[in-house]
């Protein structure tokens, strides 16, 4: 059998538990992830019929056996998990055709998909706007990757009572935490999901003009926004031009907050710009919506082998009589029976 041995490393790497443990842990947190499933076997392969990962955009729990199918299972989750889908979908893999490992055998594999039930904000800056903006956006469910330069300002800064558990606090100084070779680009090495709505409101203009800088290439985010004067974005401006492209400045909101509120107290400040996520995250829900190639199914609903492109992972070679030819080639009774489910691990 041909290993994929980078993919076994990474898998192996990004584990931290057991596949029950990390779906008990990420159901409890309303975070994307996919729970993949061995579901049949014809001939030799890497697992047996039951095996089970869980796969978030950030981690792997347990494995399906590594190698190339690993990895395309993980790609495919992935990548439906990042454009917010929702239901099961069975793939059938030839292990030779399509996962060039020479084991040879069939499987098939169910996916199903829970995408993140709340959106997720990435606020760098812990002062009063900060501080006033948690304090309206927590109870309202969202997810609250808080980050700041000042480790004792993160530290004492307060979270609404019952929403600890949807605030993630991080001590970040970009301008020393971050690699600066070009081999490593900052906008790769920054701690914000993909998919995240972004707010920089630091203490230090040196701290938001580089945040912006590594952020604004990403084309991964949700909004990217800048607190700040028209006076300030229009120097950044600026400054940035010699290192982003136009297309990339323009995703930055400078200033933040929706208009008409004259106020600059903090609590003011955090109004209209919670106000102004929320607008952005309505607009963005009901275009998913329409957008999406495969509506709600409901988990539990088999797709039959479509996809987010409305394709298996077979469907470059294997046609569905050919892989009911292979299981009954291989195990006659596949059609009508799956191999005995492994013990519980």
């Amino acid at each position: 059998m041909n290993v994929d041995k980078s993919a076994v490393m990474n898998a192996k790497s990004a584990a931290t538990g057991r596949w029950y443990q990390a779906l008990a842990e990420a159901q409890a947190a309303l975070t994307a992830h996919a729970l993949a499933t061995v579901v049949t076997v014809a001939g030799s392969a890497p697992r047996g019929a039951g095996s089970k990962m869980l796969i978030t955009p950030d981690t792997l729990h347990d494995s399906l056996g590594g190698g190339r199918l690993e990895q395309l299972v993980v790609e495919r989750a992935r990548g439906m998990l990042a454009r917010g889908q929702s239901g099961c979908l069975l793939e059938e893999i030839a292990l030779g055709q399509h996962a060039q490992q020479c084991c040879g055998g069939h499987v098939q594999v169910l996916i199903e998909l829970y995408p993140a039930l709340a959106p997720r904000l990435a606020l760098f800056g812990a002062g009063h706007v900060g501080q006033a903006i948690v304090t309206l956006l927590a109870p309202l469910g969202w997810q609250i990757d808080w980050r700041d330069s000042r480790p004792e300002q993160l530290t004492a800064a307060t979270t609404p009572a019952g929403c600890e558990g949807r605030v993630e606090r991080q001590a970040f100084n970009i301008l020393t935490d971050l690699p600066t070779a070009k081999a490593a680009p900052a906008s790769e090495s920054l701690p914000v999901m993909a998919g995240s709505h972004v707010l920089v409101l630091t203490h230090d203009h040196v701290e938001d003009q580089a945040l912006i800088a590594a952020l604004a290439p990403r084309d991964d985010l949700a909004s990217l926004g800048l607190i700040g004067s028209s006076s300030k974005w229009a120097r950044f401006r600026q400054r940035l031009r010699s290192d982003l492209e136009e297309h990339q400045i323009a995703r930055v909101r400078c200033p933040i907050g929706v208009p008409g509120i004259p106020g600059k107290r903090p609590e003011e400040i955090a109004i209209g710009v919670v106000a102004e996520l929320l607008q952005i995250e309505a607009r963005r829900s009901d275009e998913a919506a329409v957008n999406s190639p495969d509506k709600a199914t409901g988990h539990g609903a088999s797709l039959q082998g479509t996809s987010a492109q409305g394709t298996s992972l077979d469907s470059h070679g294997l046609t569905r009589q050919g892989a009911r030819q292979l299981r009954a080639h291989f195990a006659p009774d596949a059609m009508h029976q799956t191999e005995t489910t492994q013990k519980a691990e």
